[in-house]
C-alpha cells in the first residue's frame, strides 16, 4: 500500500513519516502497573440523523481557514457533514494541559457531565498516557482494518499502543531536524567532526524543558534510561562522553552562551531565518511551514558521533472518547473518514 505523506502545517503524517523510534516519555510519566482497558465495540447501523459529534483539538492544530493545512481539515469535516445529510461536527478547543484543559475536562465530565464529553479528541502521548490510565479512552484493536494498519511505519504505532492495546490513530508526527546553509558548509552536517571543523556557531534549544535534544545525543551513543531490573538510570560513560563533546563545542565557538536562550525549535528556526547561525537545531514542522521561502537551506537528522541519524518523534494522535455506545458508531466513522 502506498505510504503517503502530508505537511499538516509543516507536520509530517505519521503514515510516511522517516522510519525512526518514538520519543521516550520521561520516566516519571511511565505507568509502574499495568492498566485494563476498555475494549470499542460498533454495531453495523447508519450513523443516525440528526447527530452531534463533537471533535476536541488543541490550539495548534485547530481546523480554521487561516492556514493551508487547517483550511484542509475544515474542508475534509464539511465534506463529511455533506456526504451523511443530519450529522452535525462540533468542534471545540481546548489545551493540552492544566487546569480546564483536555484531560482536566475529560476527568470532569466522565464524573459528572457525561452529555458533555466530546466524541473524538486530538492528543500527543503524554495526554494518551493519562487517557489511557483514567479509562478515559477506548481501545481500537478490534475496530481498525488491517489494511490501514499496514499504512503506519512501527515507530508511529508504538507510540500510541498502551499495554499492548491499540489507544489512537496517529495522523501527525514532528520531530528534530538539523537545518543548515548549504552555502556554509560544504557537505551535509552529519557527525560531531563535521560541526567542530567547519568552527560555525550552532543554536540548539537548550533551555527546552524536555531536553529533547540532549536526550536525542544521549541516546545516539547508546546510552539507556532503565536497566535489566527497570529501574531507571542514565550510564554514566555515555553521559561523560556527551559532555565532553559539548565542551569541545563550547571551545571551538560551536556552542555559545547564547544557545541558553532557545528552548524551543520554533525559537531557534527564527533564529536561522534570521541569520543568527549558518545551522539550528529545530522541528521539522518550523521548516516545513517556511520550506518554500527558504532558498539554499538543506535539512538533515542532527549529527551524532557516528553520523548515524537517531531521531526523536513526537506523535499526535485521534482517540475515541468511552461514551455510550450510541454515539461511539458515528465517531468511528468519522475517525476512519479523517485518517482516509
Amino acid at each position: 500500500m502506498l505510504r503517503r505523506w502530508w505537511a499538516s502545517g509543516g507536520l509530517l503524517l505519521a503514515a510516511c513519516a522517516t522510519s525512526i523510534p518514538s520519543s521516550p516519555e520521561p520516566s516519571e510519566e511511565i505507568p509502574l502497573e499495568a492498566v485494563d482497558t476498555v475494549e470499542a465495540t460498533i454495531t453495523n447501523t447508519e450513523i443516525a440523523t440528526h447527530k452531534t459529534i463533537t471533535l476536541w483539538f488543541p490550539p495548534e492544530l485547530e481546523p480554521k481557514a487561516d492556514t493551508p493545512a487547517g483550511a484542509e481539515l475544515l474542508n475534509q469535516l464539511q465534506q463529511f457533514e455533506q456526504v451523511n445529510s443530519g450529522v452535525k461536527l462540533e468542534v471545540r478547543v481546548k489545551h493540552a494541559v492544566g487546569t480546564g484543559g483536555m484531560i482536566d475536562s475529560l476527568r470532569t465530565a466522565m464524573a459528572a457531565a457525561p452529555g458533555a464529553l466530546p466524541d473524538i479528541i486530538a492528543i500527543d502521548a503524554r495526554n494518551l498516557d493519562l487517557a489511557t490510565d483514567d479509562e478515559l479512552i477506548l481501545a481500537l484493536d478490534a475496530l481498525v482494518n488491517p489494511e490501514i494498519i499496514a499504512d503506519y511505519y512501527p515507530f508511529a504505532l508504538e507510540s500510541v499502543r498502551r499495554n499492548g492495546k491499540l489507544m489512537a490513530l496517529p495522523f501527525a508526527s514532528d520531530a528534530l531536524v538539523a537545518a543548515y546553509s548549504t552555502t556554509a558548509y560544504t557537505e551535509p552536517p552529519t557527525t560531531w567532526k563535521i560541526v567542530l571543523e567547519s568552527a560555525f556557531p550552532v543554536i540548539v534549544p537548550a533551555e527546552d524543558p524536555k531536553s529533547l535534544h540532549v536526550l536525542q545525543q544521549y541516546l545516539a551513543l547508546g546510552g539507556t534510561l532503565r536497566d535489566r531490573s527497570d529501574a531507571v538510570t542514565v550510564s554514566k560513560s555515555v553521559l561523560t562522553e556527551l559532555l565532553d563533546q559539548y565542551s569541545s563545542e563550547r571551545v571551538a565557538g560551536v556552542l555559545t552562551k547564547n544557545t541558553l536562550d532557545f528552548d524551543s525549535g520554533a525559537e531557534t528556526w527564527s533564529a536561522y531565518r534570521e541569520f543568527r547561525a549558518p545551522m539550528v537545531i529545530t522541528n521539522a514542522h518550523s521548516y516545513l511551514k517556511d520550506a518554500d521561502m527558504t532558498s539554499n537551506t538543506g535539512i538533515v537528522p542532527a549529527p551524532t558521533k557516528s553520523g548515524k541519524p537517531y531521531v526523536l518523534a513526537e506523535v499526535w494522535s485521534y482517540a475515541l472518547v468511552r461514551t455510550e455506545l450510541a454515539r461511539e458508531s458515528g465517531a468511528w466513522e468519522l475517525l476512519e473518514w479523517l485518517i482516509e
